[in-house]
């Protein structure tokens, strides 16, 4: 009986062909068209002969005469595109070739298809007639993508060439254009062998590598990997072990070289399709151990910030010559998010993008550098690192508390520069279960336009059990009807400081602290702090800054300058130097107004980070004394 269902519905679209005068539906490509318009075309064609049954041809016809025609039009801008019915025949128009191919999907798309990330989904029933359209359509974000982690064998360990080429396919029909990968070069996880770590020394010509170090992706026979213990295929319930020929089971390539050569393919479709490629570690880089044996003898010291900026040298190279990528992002540290940073932290992170800025230098610059990571910047100044970057370097991260916290609010902070928002899709202490959050991807992606984002990637490892939310943030990054009228659209507002100190941590000590009475107001300090903003009343007062220097032992280390109420009062301090080390050095300025009901102290960093072990504040109200 379906058979013959299906043949009716094939004869009758056939006969409604034939009663618009032409026997068969042709698609328009022009003869000279670029790559991704020549695969919208094809695309067409067969998204029509599955919903149809009728088997389309591709040509150069006139456009008039064509069931849907294909074309360019610049004006309507990159990736958009505009679909539209006109008498029998469909117009797909874009802005460029990346908006004809969304367009065609989109049009699949008004056929009754939908695009998951692990493939389509096609209705059983024909259609006996073609749908009319009329729409355009706009990215709210320039950047749209995934991003797919390893370290687990649910993620992109696994994954071989056809498998990544699968996904790049589908990441094309869900209008994104963004895939960004993250490496763990030593640890509990790595080394991976995503990323290659060395001096350009270790190279040949085509970007292998001659030298290297143990690495590997999750496979069965893995032990010590959080989470998972080794064990054999065969021994899987369910039936699951038959779909393994061995017991072994994992990637099929795990070396640098081979690891390398297949990125090269997967990339080059990458850049066919439109798609952005992304790979990176975390900052400060971590050179392995073999790296770091081999460098000291040859008379290198791998903490020396030139010789890791060589070392970024031979890594971007390798990726430049051997499987080209369009950014290398640098992650913060884990650590940031849960533990928070020292001031030495951020410090070293500093050193390390600035020697990565100078090896991309060298090289001519073959990609953009990047920042994402598990916080967007230090926890004094989540925005810090924008004083730190070319402003043509994106700035991103993935939200805290493995996504159950809202996009990062220092967005707002950020301007002139791409700005990088990645929603959890689904967090990896819950990888067997369900996550079902569409709800969650929607008001992530309405925050990060309200946040003034460029970029709406998804961090997630797997693939069909993700096709809710991978297709709930792909669509948000075009258009979000579902918000209600009331939900506020303009750009969201700077973070404000609130009162009290303004970023900085806190170290406490026991050494013996000279000249003072109170030894303990000197034992514990705050660094790395850009100042305080005090509640007041309105007043004349006493102000106080008191220093300690508890960690450096000669002159020049810290060197820092302070204002009150908006007027420079020290300069360039150097505790050490004026009095050495835990020794107490008090300020007292007078006669500080108040007349807003604030009082403001800045500090500003010329060497390393301001540190201060407390402030007096003293004086009389304006109840009592007023102002003139």
């Amino acid at each position: 009986m379906r058979a013959k269902t299906e043949t009716l519905a094939v004869f009758l679209f056939a006969l409604l062909a034939a009663c618009n005068g032409r026997a068969e539906m042709t698609v328009a490509c022009p003869a000279d068209a670029a790559p991704q318009v020549r695969l919208a075309a094809k695309e067409v064609a067969r998204y029509l002969y599955l919903r149809t049954g009728a088997r389309p041809v591709v040509a150069s016809a006139a456009a008039e005469k064509a069931t849907v025609a294909l074309s360019l039009d610049p004006k309507l801008g990159p990736s958009r595109y505009a679909l539209q019915s006109d008498g029998a025949t469909v117009r797909i128009v874009g802005g460029d070739p990346a908006g004809v191919l969304y367009g065609a999907y989109r049009y699949a798309e008004k056929l009754g298809v939908r695009f998951y990330l692990h493939g389509d989904v096609i209705p059983d029933a024909r259609l006996a007639q073609l749908p009319k359209v009329d729409e355009t359509g706009a990215p709210l974000f320039s950047v749209r993508g995934i991003q797919p982690f390893h370290d687990f064998p649910e993620g992109p360990d696994g994954w071989n060439r056809d498998d990544y080429f699968a996904v790049l396919s589908q990441l094309a029909k869900l209008r994104m254009n963004f895939i960004g990968l993250h490496c763990y070069p030593e640890g509990g996880v790595g080394p991976e062998p995503l990323v290659w770590i060395g001096p350009t020394s270790d190279l040949d010509r085509e970007g292998h590598v001659a030298f290297s170090y143990p690495a590997q992706w999750a496979h069965t026979g893995r032990d010590k990997m959080w989470g998972y213990a080794a064990m054999k295929t065969s021994d899987f319930c369910a039936g699951a072990s038959q779909l393994f020929e061995k017991d072994d089971a994992g990637p099929d390539v795990q070396d640098f070289n081979g690891v390398g050569d297949l990125l090269r393919a997967v990339f080059a479709e990458a850049r066919h399709l439109g798609i952005q490629t992304c790979v990176g570690t975390e900052t400060p880089l971590t050179l392995p151990k073999a790296v770091q044996e081999r460098l000291k003898a040859q008379g290198k010291n791998p903490a020396d910030p030139a010789v890791v900026s060589d070392v970024y040298e031979g890594l971007f190279k390798r990726l430049a010559t051997l499987c080209p990528v369009d950014y290398y992002w640098l992650w913060t540290p884990e650590d940031w998010t849960w533990s928070g940073n020292k001031p030495e932290q951020f410090a070293a992170t500093a050193s390390d993008i600035r020697s990565a800025l100078a090896a991309l230098d060298r090289l001519g610059k073959p990609f953009a550098l990047a920042t994402c990571g598990w916080v967007l910047g230090p926890q004094h100044d989540r925005a810090a690192l924008d004083e730190l970057l070319p402003k043509s370097s994106p700035m991103g991260c993935i939200n805290r508390e493995v996504g159950h916290a809202a996009d990062e609010p220092f967005f707002a902070n950020l301007s002139g520069r791409p700005k990088w928002v990645i929603p959890w899709m689904e967090n990896d202490p819950s990888l067997v279960a369900p996550q079902p959050w569409v709800g969650r991807m929607r008001w992530d992606a309405a925050d990060a336009v309200r946040l003034g984002c460029t970029g709406l990637l998804g961090i997630h490892w797997r693939t069909q059990q993700m096709a809710p939310n991978v297709s709930a943030l792909a669509s948000a990054a075009w258009e979000q009807p579902w918000l209600p009228a009331s939900y506020p659209r303009t750009p969201s507002e700077p973070v404000k400081r609130t009162f009290g100190a303004l970023g900085g941590s806190v170290a406490a000590f026991t050494a013996p602290v000279a000249d003072t009475d109170t030894p303990a107001v000197y034992q514990t300090v705050r660094y790395g702090l850009s100042g305080y903003l005090l509640e007041v009343p309105n007043g004349r007062y006493a102000v106080t800054l008191k220093f300690n220097e508890p960690h450096y032992r000669e002159a020049g280390k810290r060197v820092f300058g302070a204002s009150i109420q908006g007027k420079k009062v020290i300069e360039k301090l150097d505790v050490f130097a004026k009095v050495g080390a835990n020794h107490a050095l008090d300020f007292t300025y007078d006669d500080i107004a108040v007349s807003d009901g604030k009082l403001r102290i800045d500090f500003e960093s010329v060497v390393e980070f301001p540190c201060i072990a407390g402030l007096v504040i003293s004086g009389t109200t304006a109840g009592v004394n007023q102002l003139p």
